[in-house]
């Protein structure tokens, strides 16, 4: 014990009880400078209780989610960063990024084609309303882009193993008419309880995103001033998790309670501004962290409704205050009077009534709640019901692999060791090779040659003493099994991947006809078909939330544009008998007119199954082509199918002469029956000149033949 003391003495080290205690100290003595903070209000104790428990339920889903936490090594793969950080530099490092080539592949495949959806009536009267809304769905689509949203919805799923759509309505965009909106959302972002397997069992989901201090002074002006006192704060534990960091940061001294109640519809107030404010502002930049919360609430709230029994609604007389009923003029009548016999009108009462009215009770969120949070659930910025009625969180996934948990598993982590191991034979046959074209050597002390003089140049003249002085060292050659480990990890990445020889289009030279050609695409996409499927379930989620959105919030404010076209198939024909173009103004724009109530209805929204699936244009060519040659389909419907230039013109010409062939025809099998010959008029087609045959009658004097068939 006293050599221990006299080191720690020398050595400048406290013993642990003097450490303790001055880490005591220094703690007592930072609580002090903490100023007191007066007690919270009924208003403020509220809302306190409701950052602690977002605080305790983010705590709990960041737990939940630590066995699924592989976005980061997800990513890595990705973008072929698999190598170990301390990796000798001497050692080459050759990364062939398949793993990136096959993602991108399948995303490419999934999402080649629009989805073909349908929206069908469920109940008797709602036809009308399931057409509309297809026409909506199908017009909102195309205005937000959902295509290419929803090719990084796909490679989302793909990459992380879980792809997460937020589907919402913004009343203020596109000049105030209103926009759906469709938001691609990366998983790393996205926090559940650990029960849950989908968005529909979920209990609550939260979302966090970093903001600019700039976007909470355009979204949230009342609270600015508090999201820039806590901007840089992280999620604290333990002492800190209760301190008022707004209050505390306040420099100017100030104990005005800047968290306030968010008015229950959500409207923003006014801005705290005191006095005018620059448009530049240097801090907009700074990032602030958002939370939002989508949970279930089964909070219940006391209300008062009539009183209905036997389907009546009940009521009651109005008592006054001196306890007497209080009347009401009721009418008139005609009463005679007593004195003078006359009729003379008479007014009489009765009791007011008021309904009865009985306490219940009700959901106060019944779609659920929305809670907004800033600064580490340190700020309040907006606590609301959901204002989307859709059947459940407005969010939509899709997961690649279905383990049946929440989170699903992607493809980088299936193609992990597959892919490293290929680029590590890779770098070793470099290494190799790099080793033979630059060899080590063995240079004798005595040899007379100074070994910095070496060097692998072509032509390079060494003078020697010993001509055995220097000799290379013996290289290894490259065996065989490296390239067959090669080839036998490359077919096992696109076995588990799904993306073989038949689905990247590498056919055999005799499988040419369309129906062997899909058998083999068929059989091989099997796996890729399943990731289409289950991404399609998320299209259909997508879907029916924009049906029920669209049901909400459209008033027609924007009528649908249709374009029908006046003449179909029917051309006219110049004197030479060439097809005159239809003019612009044969294409008629309309617009259709509706309102709120005429997208009323229980309809169902559906995707047809692997529609967004990739085909082969080639193999479809080939598919209608024999399909035409076979006479199953027609000419018009061909044409219409493959889109050939000019078939607008083309096809109406190609049906005339059609006609005129089968007319021609026809009148020759009549003349056939009756053992004639059809005469120079009716064979010669139109615009042909006259041509004199043998052993025809004169065109105004009829046959024997012709007479006989009039008899």
């Amino acid at each position: 014990m006293p050599l221990q003391s006299a080191m720690g003495r020398n050595s400048g080290l406290l013993q642990y009880d003097e450490w303790l205690s001055t880490q005591q100290e220094k703690h007592q003595a930072e609580r002090r400078e903490i100023p007191e903070i007066e007690e919270l209000t009924p208003e403020e104790q509220d809302q306190f209780e409701i950052l602690q428990f977002c605080s305790r339920m983010y705590e709990d889903a960041r737990r939940a989610r630590d066995p699924y936490e592989t976005f980061d090594v997800a990513w890595d793969l990705f973008v072929s960063n698999m190598w170990p950080n301390k990796w000798p530099t001497w050692r080459s490092k050759i990364s062939v990024n398949k793993i990136r080539a096959l993602v991108t592949f399948q995303q490419a495949v999934m999402t080649d084609n629009k989805p073909r959806i349908s929206v069908e009536p469920e109940v008797p009267g709602s036809e009308d309303a399931a057409d509309l809304l297809r026409k909506l769905v199908d017009r909102d689509w195309d205005n937000n882009d959902m295509q290419g949203k929803n090719s990084i919805f796909v490679l989302f799923g793909l990459i992380w193993g879980t792809g997460f759509m937020k589907v919402l309505f913004d009343p203020y965009a596109d000049g105030g008419r209103g926009k759906h909106v469709a938001i691609p959302v990366a998983p790393y972002k996205v926090f559940t309880n650990a029960t849950a397997t989908c968005i529909e069992d979920c209990e609550f989901l939260i979302h966090a995103e970093s903001q600019t201090m700039g976007w909470i002074r355009r979204n949230f002006p009342d609270k600015a001033k508090a999201c820039y006192a806590v901007r840089t704060i992280r999620m604290a534990s333990g002492s800190e998790a209760d301190r008022d960091f707004i209050r505390e940061g306040d420099a100017a001294g100030e104990r005005k309670r800047i968290i306030t109640a968010q008015s229950i519809n959500g409207n923003v107030t006014a801005p705290l501004y005191t006095n005018a404010t620059s448009p530049y502002r240097e801090d907009d930049g700074d990032i602030v962290e958002v939370l939002e919360y989508w949970m279930r609430d089964d909070t219940l709230e006391e209300y008062e409704k009539q009183k209905v029994v036997n389907g009546q609604p009940q009521f009651e007389p109005v008592v006054g205050p001196d306890g007497m009923y209080d009347l009401e003029l009721a009418g008139m009548r005609t009463e005679v009077s007593e004195i003078d016999g006359q009729p003379f009108p008479f007014p009489f009462y009765k009791p007011k009534m008021q309904p009865v009215m009985e306490t219940c009770w009700r959901p106060k969120y019944p779609n659920g709640r929305l809670v907004i949070t800033a600064g580490c659930n340190r700020v309040l910025l907006r606590d609301i019901c959901n204002p989307f009625q859709t059947d459940g969180f407005p969010w939509a996934m899709w997961k690649d692999y279905d383990n049946g948990a929440f989170w699903g598993q992607g493809e980088c982590i299936a193609l992990k060791d597959c892919a490293i191991a290929e680029n590590r034979i890779l770098s070793q046959v470099y290494d190799i090779l790099e080793k033979i074209g630059s060899p080590s050597y063995k240079l004798d002390k005595n040899a007379g040659v100074n070994a910095a003089s070496i060097k692998n140049k072509p032509g390079l003249v060494i003078p020697m003493e010993k001509m055995d002085g220097l000799q290379p060292l013996d290289k290894p050659g490259i065996p065989k099994e490296f390239f067959e480990l090669y080839e036998v990890l490359d077919k096992a990445m696109g076995q588990v991947s799904g993306v073989n020889d038949a689905v990247s289009g590498h056919m055999p030279a005799g499988n040419t006809a369309f129906a062997t050609m899909d058998q083999l695409q068929e059989s091989g996409a099997a796996p890729i078909r399943l990731k289409v499927r289950n991404f399609e379930s998320g299209l259909a989620r997508i879907g029916k939330l924009r049906v029920q959105l669209i049901q909400q919030f459209d008033r027609g404010q924007r009528p649908i544009r249709e374009r029908q076209d006046k003449v179909h198939y029917e051309q006219t024909f110049d004197e030479q008998g060439q097809p005159v173009v239809q003019p612009v103004s044969s294409v008629e724009t309309k617009f259709r007119t509706y309102q709120a109530t005429d997208l009323q209805g229980a309809v169902e929204f559906a995707i047809e199954p692997v529609s967004s699936l990739s085909t082969s244009p080639a193999g479809l060519w080939n598919k209608w082509m024999q399909l035409y040659d076979k006479k199953l389909v027609d000419m018009v419907w061909w044409h219409e199918k493959n889109r050939i230039e000019g078939y607008r013109t083309q096809v109406p010409r190609m049906l005339q002469q059609q006609a005129a062939n089968q007319a021609m025809e026809a009148m020759a099998k009549r003349a056939s029956k009756v053992g004639g010959k059809p005469g120079p008029e009716q064979s010669r087609p139109q615009n042909h000149p006259k041509v004199q045959t043998r052993n025809a009658p004169p065109s105004n004097i009829p046959s024997r033949h012709e007479n006989a068939a009039v008899r």
